[in-house]
């Protein structure tokens, strides 16, 4: 069926997506994101910010644009990317700045896990993209604008962090550049997350430097860059279409496979699934990114040796994730956007004693309530305290000379790709059952190496002591 059951979006591609062999869903997505990469140069080049008049043509066109793309791939349930940025406006203009950030913050979990348990219901283990996707980047961007415009009207200045200087509002945004902000087509279907501040000066032109500096070796200009990302979003696509298919994770629900695979098999199967499983979001974020840059939006300044960056919006480092050399490493190159989101908004505004957990607890009610979620965060929270306590013990005996530090290098990058397999296959599964079952089959093995990791492994080799900052 080129139509999934209880799809919502736009039948206009149907025949083309029979002919391919991909359901409507995905070729809506896809066809929106390559129209949007094809729209996003022309705004570029004919609608620069030289002036008010053009700075205003260019949110009409950007929220036109994502408007007539979240139909296409949405349809009636479009009207979500409405409702709730009407009803959190509504409550920034009538809160008291004390408390506008965590008014809107409760309201966009409330209204995001609403549809998350609906769809949960009605929708059960399936695939299909459909409205929570959007949803769940609008709500990074208006908590965090929320808590810009707290920062701005409420604190003073020299009490906030770095991120929350940067991103600090001093007066509420009008309408327009509210719901142009919220609904640009560049970050509509799949982000990435874009902060208040870096959209407006991406609209008013201030993201580029009127003089460039004297190690600037040419003039901003995203041709580059966004040739390389769609390389990159080619290449995946390939491997998306071609071989993620002779991999169904539906072969760690069969019983057989579980029951007679040898463990090494079985440990190899979830190293493969896992790894083209990432596939898609390397696709979908890394085109995401290149729409963005297109259109001259998320330029981020020189480096060192004068060569223009364009990651301010980049959600992925690619390269980090499947060579990271530890886990810590590993997860802050995945979903970088997301990160910087709950660092923003939760782990620097929490209480210290409760920013880790709070700032857990907020990123699982953003991504839904599938036991399949629970299972990986828990799984990796238990990996992220056992990889500190390795790295407190043996890090500093592995570093000369340098061939045993390689070998160090090596063996943590492949036990990094392990526990980065292990914990989240559960995630592709989403529900219980079936990922204990794995486990149970796994012998828990990697847990267990985890637990003797944080309580054994001190007893043998003494961990550095951690030296206390005081706080001035």
């Amino acid at each position: 069926m080129m139509k999934p059951l209880n799809y919502h979006g736009s039948d206009i591609f149907l025949p083309l997506s029979s002919s391919v062999g991909l359901t409507v869903d995905l070729v809506n997505f896809v066809i929106c994101q390559l129209t949007a990469l094809c729209i996003a140069p022309l705004i570029y080049t004919f609608l620069p910010p030289k002036n008010k008049y053009y700075i205003f043509l260019r949110e009409i066109c950007g929220l036109s644009i994502g408007l007539v793309m979240a139909y296409i791939c949405f349809g009636y349930q479009m009207l979500h990317l409405i409702i709730l940025p009407t009803i959190c406006y509504i409550t920034i203009q009538i809160s008291s700045p004390d408390m506008i950030h965590k008014a809107v913050l409760l309201i966009c979990c409330i209204y995001l896990s609403l549809l998350h348990i609906y769809r949960q219901v009605y929708e059960y283990g399936s695939y299909t993209l459909d409205i929570t996707g959007p949803v769940m980047v609008i709500v990074q961007k208006l908590s965090a604008l929320a808590c810009g415009l707290h920062d701005g009207l409420v604190i003073d200045k020299k009490q906030l962090t770095d991120l929350q200087k940067r991103y600090m509002i001093r007066k509420a945004p009008n309408l327009i550049h509210y719901i142009s902000y919220l609904l640009t087509f560049q970050t509509i279907l799949a982000g990435p997350n874009a902060f208040f501040e870096d959209y407006m000066a991406y609209l008013d032109g201030t993201n580029f430097p009127k003089k460039l500096p004297k190690e600037a070796k040419s003039k901003p200009s995203p041709l580059i860059p966004v040739l390389k990302k769609v390389a990159i979003t080619f290449m995946c696509a390939l491997i998306i279409y071609f071989i993620v298919p002779m991999y169904p994770s539906s072969t760690l629900k069969d019983e057989s496979f579980l029951l007679e695979s040898p463990l090494y098999s079985k440990i190899w199967f979830i190293i493969v699934i896992t790894s083209l499983t990432r596939y898609k979001y390397y696709f979908a974020w890394t085109l995401a990114d290149a729409v963005c840059n297109a259109s001259g939006f998320g330029f981020s300044g020189f480096n060192e040796k004068g060569e223009q960056e364009w990651n301010l919006l980049d959600n992925i480092d690619i390269l980090g994730v499947e060579f990271g050399v530890n886990f810590r490493a590993t997860i802050d190159a995945w979903n970088k956007g997301t990160n910087l989101w709950l660092r923003y908004v939760m782990y620097e505004r929490a209480s210290p004693k409760y920013n880790t957990v709070m700032t857990y607890t907020l990123s699982a009610f953003w991504h839904g309530f599938y036991p399949g979620y629970y299972v990986t965060f828990l799984t990796g929270a238990l990996f992220t305290n056992s990889a500190r306590m390795v790295r407190r013990c043996l890090w500093h005996r592995f570093q000369k000379p340098k061939p045993i530090k390689l070998a160090y290098d090596f063996v943590t990058s492949f036990v990094t790709r392990l526990c980065l397999s292990y914990m989240s296959f559960s995630f592709i599964l989403l529900e219980l059952l079936p990922a204990l079952r794995v486990f149970w089959h796994l012998k828990f093995y990697l847990h267990i190496i985890a637990m003797l990791g944080v309580y054994v492994l001190p007893f043998i080799a003494s961990p550095l002591k951690t030296v206390k900052k005081k706080v001035q």
